[in-house]
């Protein structure tokens, strides 16, 4: 689908419109964008100790990604779920704004989502940077994943949510950003986890070929996020237009655990980046 095309039949459906918040740089009015994307089963509250920090140096807009607290159920999302139509919406939000080009940080889904969105829209994009990035799974997450779906008739969608929280942040130190993830996800309808639980099988082919597309790119990944970072030193050295930054005594969820080295590494790896010219990239 075209841009053009795009945008008129998400505009034309009143239900698309995912819930945002934005965050305006009050001293710098044009600085630039940056746009904070959550994981699967979380929302927008993961930033909470990102905010403050951004909002000294950009522009800062919070998304809420579809099937997720507090978006309501959205017709359009429930026939035709998908990661394009997911990056298609979240694209839709900039429109609306009339962002043309900002920033993007994700973390674990939400950085899977910045991978799509470089694919299909790397002209709306400067930099990203993904924290906690599940590039594929490995032979244990399949199997858990593969017994997931078998069982997910059978046994509340929570006690899934709560097993997979469990073995991906194990450790005492993961306990904080583990009960977070574990009560935000309270939130969420079981059909929706159900329908992401479902995408999950795309997560590899996403990321096939990345090296392709020069967004720069900042990985930040703790040492102890045991299922993921393993795939991620593997890859960097194809990588050119990526680097890899790894937390020491760190899980997954690192934006929360680290959160000081996190923002202090993103921020300076952003602002390499910003427009030099319309540094607000937001049309009239």
């Amino acid at each position: 689908m075209n841009e053009r095309n795009r945008k008129e039949e998400l505009m034309s459906l009143p239900d698309t419109e995912l819930n945002h918040q934005i965050f305006e740089n009050k001293k710098l009015p044009k600085a630039p964008w940056v746009v904070l994307l959550h994981g699967i089963g979380g929302n927008s509250r993961i930033w909470y100790k990102q905010i403050k920090h951004f909002k000294k140096c950009f522009n800062v807009m919070t998304i809420d990604l579809p099937g997720h607290y507090p978006n309501p159920s959205m017709e359009k999302w429930e026939e035709g779920y998908s990661f394009d139509l997911c990056t298609d919406m979240i694209v839709n939000i900039m429109d609306k704004h009339h962002i043309k080009k900002a920033h993007f940080i994700g973390i674990s889904l939400g950085s899977v989502i910045i991978h799509h969105l470089i694919k299909r829209y790397q002209d709306r994009m400067y930099a990203a940077v993904l924290g906690g990035m599940i590039l594929k799974f490995n032979t244990f997450s399949k199997i858990l994943l593969s017994a997931g779906h078998m069982v997910k008739k059978y046994v509340p969608y929570m006690w899934l949510y709560q097993m997979f929280a469990h073995i991906m942040m194990p450790r005492n130190n993961h306990k904080v950003s583990r009960s977070m993830f574990i009560e935000e996800a309270k939130k969420m309808k079981q059909e929706e986890f159900f329908r992401w639980f479902e995408m999950t099988k795309y997560v590899q082919t996403i990321s096939e070929n990345i090296q392709k597309y020069h967004v720069p790119r900042l990985y930040i990944s703790g040492s102890e996020d045991h299922l993921f970072i393993k795939f991620l030193k593997e890859h960097i050295p194809s990588d050119q237009a990526s680097q890899l930054i790894e937390l020491e005594n760190c899980g997954h969820v690192c934006n929360l655990e680290k959160s000081a080295e996190f923002n202090e590494q993103a921020i300076s790896f952003l602002q390499k980046y910003n427009e030099k010219e319309d540094t607000a990239s937001r049309g009239a």
